[in-house]
């Protein structure tokens, strides 16, 4: 079977002017696994070699529960994890809270922050140090697959897309990231994407009537019937984030990697309110690159054009996926004629 490629196009996007600053990644390091205590944990990390200046750092790892008070739902929490990173030339901030849902399992942290006014250096070794926002004896959690990373300042790129909820489609919510909500079906509006320069991304969903809606992330893909699996992060837009987000308005920050695909769902928060209109805004180092599957556009340059046909012609003389315009998986004269079909139909 032949299979077409897929083209990323960008959006309409607008560079801001250089007051308006992003947070590029720089260089990581993968650690060991942390088990971290209320007394914290102190990780010496070589970024030897790594000349830039960097104003801020990140963190990826996978949050889990090792010990704490489940009976009492006190924690340990995700949204507790505390990062300090001190530079080779002492130079320290703390990074607290990190993560953005309010829940004991198992959680995906993929986050930045700007760290330092004034860009320090980053040749050397690193101390960072973890930490909770609380303290009580008894919590231990932990961070698996963990990797920290060094962040610079880039100029801004926002692009806003309409993300009202399409109410054909319907799904069950998550309910945070643990469960799944009694409040559905509901509808959706799913956007996939990858970015062109790996940082820390702002995406802000504002709903226009003011009224309750949620946002998810998903990383490597999407499943409507799967709502939990590759649940990356959430944000809530009902005036009850722990980032004292108003309501209406659901936010996501994460650090984002160009080359992995995200989706970011926009979703009705219950089947008794009503759609209204959802405009999403990203903001971050690089542009968000939507899918463009066309297959009239064979030279894959994200737009269908005269140009195409010669690029089909040389697609049927090397047998290349883009000659095959009827889905038949061969490559075969029949194609033309369906090119010409496609051609028409535009995209």
């Amino acid at each position: 079977m032949m299979t077409r490629s897929l083209v990323f196009v960008p959006l309409l996007s607008l560079t801001l002017p250089a007051s308006a600053q992003a947070l590029r990644l720089v260089d990581s390091r993968d650690i060991a696994d942390v088990d971290v205590t209320p007394a914290g944990v102190a990780v010496p990390v070589d970024f030897s070699g790594v000349n830039d200046l960097v104003t801020g750092f990140g963190l990826v790892g996978e949050f889990v529960f090792v010990q704490g008070d489940l009976g009492g739902g006190t924690g340990p929490w995700s949204l507790d994890v505390s990062l300090e990173a001190t530079g080779p030339g002492g130079d320290s901030s703390v990074f607290t809270p990190i993560g953005g849902d309010v829940t004991i399992a198992d959680y995906p942290l993929a986050d930045g922050t700007r760290g330092w006014d004034v860009p320090v250096s980053s040749d050397g070794t690193w101390t960072f140090t973890f930490d909770t926002t609380a303290f009580p004896s008894n919590w231990i959690y932990g961070l698996r697959d963990v990797s920290v990373h060094l962040l610079a300042e880039a100029a801004q790129v926002s692009q806003t897309y309409d993300a009202t909820p399409d109410p054909t489609t319907s799904w069950d919510r998550p309910f945070f990231i643990a469960g799944v909500s009694g409040l559905g079906p509901v509808s959706y509006h799913a956007f996939e994407f990858q970015v062109t320069e790996s940082g820390v991304y702002d995406l802000t969903s504002v709903l226009s009537s003011g009224s309750d809606h949620f946002s998810f992330l998903y990383e490597g893909g999407f499943d409507p019937d799967q709502p939990l699996e590759n649940l990356h992060d959430y944000g809530l837009g009902n005036g009850n984030s722990p980032f004292n987000i108003p309501r209406g308005t659901s936010f996501v920050t994460q650090l984002l990697f160009e080359g992995e695909t995200y989706v970011w769902v926009t979703s009705q928060w219950a089947s008794f309110r009503p759609i209204a209109p959802t405009s999403n805004t990203i903001s971050g180092p690089g542009e968000a690159i939507a899918p463009f599957n066309c297959a009239a556009d064979t030279n894959n340059d994200g737009v269908v054009s005269p140009q195409d046909f010669n690029a089909w012609i040389v697609a049927f003389n090397t047998n290349a996926p883009e000659c095959d315009q009827n889905d038949d998986g061969l490559c075969t004269p029949q194609d033309f004629n369906a090119w010409i079909v496609n051609f028409n139909n535009g995209c």
